[in-house]
């Protein structure tokens, strides 16, 4: 068991690093300033890890450590390549449908309205983890279409990303004087679309 210990930390690493990414957006949104300590922990796991692996390489001719710096190299990569909003924003589009459609249809019928004259709706209990951070913004909901954004990332002074039900398409949220700092529109399934402004 000692001898494939590092290659058992590699794997826990790779797994938590993983799942750290995964919920980064999560992570920061609740957190804040105070998930980047997470962050920093890791690497210095990552940097103690390769460091005892390489070691053991060369003092013990252990070759069992060429397997957990194999590990800790499909991390980097991973990191530095896994498009992770990308993939949960799609993963929880389609796991999250129905529960989204359920609260537009509540905003339609008046059932849930803003809690400010700026279109902040708080989910009611059991459908926070429907926006990153427990709300949703109406930006339109009249006769005329309605503009509903479930937050993916809600920057505070810089870029958001959000997935925005738009029941006119494109065209309604770009009507929008709020699209004016667009930077990329993209439609994921009819009437969503995944949205980051700056």
């Amino acid at each position: 068991m000692k001898r494939h210990s590092l290659l058992i930390m590699s794997f826990l690493l790779l797994l938590i690093s993983f799942i750290a990414a995964w919920y980064n957006d999560h992570l920061f949104n609740h957190l804040f300033i105070f998930a980047i300590p997470i962050h920093i922990v890791l690497f210095i796991c990552f940097v103690v890890l390769l460091v005892m692996s390489i070691r053991r390489i060369i003092k013990e001719k252990d070759r069992s450590s060429c397997f957990s710096i194999l590990v800790l190299a499909l991390l980097v990569v991973l990191i530095a390549f896994f498009p992770f909003r990308d993939a949960r924003v799609k993963y929880e589009l389609n796991r999250f449908e129905a529960d989204r459609l359920e609260i537009i249809r509540m905003i339609q019928n008046d059932q849930l309205r803003p809690k400010d004259d700026i279109g902040n709706v708080v989910l009611p209990a059991g459908f926070e983890r429907l926006s990153s951070d427990g709300e949703v913004f109406v930006y339109q909901n009249d006769e005329n279409g309605q503009v509903i954004s479930f937050w993916v990332f809600r920057g505070m002074l810089s870029g958001s990303a959000e997935l925005i039900y738009s029941s006119g398409g494109e065209e309604l949220i770009r009507a929008k004087e709020f699209t004016i700092n667009i930077d990329n529109i993209e439609q994921l399934k009819e009437h969503w679309y995944y949205v980051e402004t700056n």
